[in-house]
């Protein structure tokens, strides 16, 4: 089969990233995942309960649901979680024009501004936003190699063997530089100044209902809606959430996973997050709290 781009996006109604580790996990499998079923990964972003990617592949479902089950085994795994992670289904959408293209990848390389967690795309570290024209922007990153095979236990899962030319950062992150096609990404922008332009254009959300909703289709529209636009990141994020609540369940619980949450218990912690200006939607899915659950309770 002929391989296409698409536009790549997997959900659930719940928290499928918690911690930083989480995403990195995602994020090395979304990597490991491309080279085992010859795909490209272009672009990305990894948000707390969904992820983009734009990749060249000869079937997105295969790709997808390497990804998926990998990493759902992993989470499950670290969690003493059971059952599937997310929502069956996942948005492929395939991208032919070149404006499709360049809007489909400035969409998600935006994705951390949209959900307003950054003020700007590269500032959003589980996106691929930084690593586009380095050179033009006088951008040089400096890695610690995990280089051994016992330290890189450390990281991935026990049977889990490196690719050639796949190496991992001492934060447990595979080295992007070895495996985004981010020449692929730079010939559709053509230069850096076009690339920033594209990366700063006013967030507002006529600009995404023109230029995105337009082509995305109604999931994806709904998907946009959950969150709207305004010009100030979130005061506490997700990842700052599921934080606090593994700090409770240390104090509380001895360290016992989220998962083991009884519902007073979750509409405890409910409350005190309220306190630290956590939203609804953000309550809901760290803790996994129908929307039902909290109007009844809070």
């Amino acid at each position: 089969m002929k391989k296409k781009l698409y536009h790549l996006c997997a959900s659930a109604p719940e928290i499928m990233f918690r911690v930083p580790e989480d995403y990195i996990q995602g994020i090395n499998k979304a990597c490991l995942s491309a080279y085992r079923h010859d795909t490209h990964l272009l672009a990305y972003a990894f948000m707390s309960n969904h992820f983009h990617i734009i990749a060249e592949t000869a079937n997105p479902d295969v790709y997808i649901g390497s990804i998926r089950n990998g990493y759902t085994k992993w989470f499950n795994h670290k969690y003493g979680r059971q059952g599937p992670l997310g929502y069956i289904s996942f948005h492929s959408v395939e991208l032919t024009t070149a404006d499709h293209i360049l809007d489909g990848i400035t969409y998600v390389l935006r994705n951390g501004v949209h959900h307003n967690i950054a003020h700007y795309p590269s500032g959003y570290p589980y996106s691929s936003a930084k690593y586009y024209f380095m050179k033009d922007f006088g951008l040089e990153f400096k890695y610690n190699p995990v280089l051994t095979w016992k330290e890189q236990r450390e990281h991935l899962p026990w049977a889990t063997k490196l690719p050639p030319g796949f190496t991992l950062d001492n934060s447990g992150l595979l080295i992007q530089e070895h495996i985004l096609q981010s020449a692929m990404v730079e010939h559709y922008y053509g230069t850096a100044r076009n690339f920033s332009y594209f990366m700063n254009k006013t967030s507002a959300k006529e600009w995404a209902t023109l230029n995105i909703e337009s082509w995305m289709g109604e999931k994806a529209k709904e998907l946009i809606d959950k969150e709207r636009y305004n010009s100030r990141v979130k005061k506490v994020n997700d990842i700052q959430i599921c934080l606090y609540i593994d700090a409770w369940l240390s104090k509380n619980k001895r360290g016992a996973s989220y998962v083991t949450l009884t519902r007073s218990e979750k509409m405890s912690l409910a409350k005190q997050l309220m306190q630290k200006r956590a939203t609804t939607g953000q309550i809901q899915r760290c803790l996994a709290i129908s929307a039902e659950d909290m109007s009844s309770s809070i």
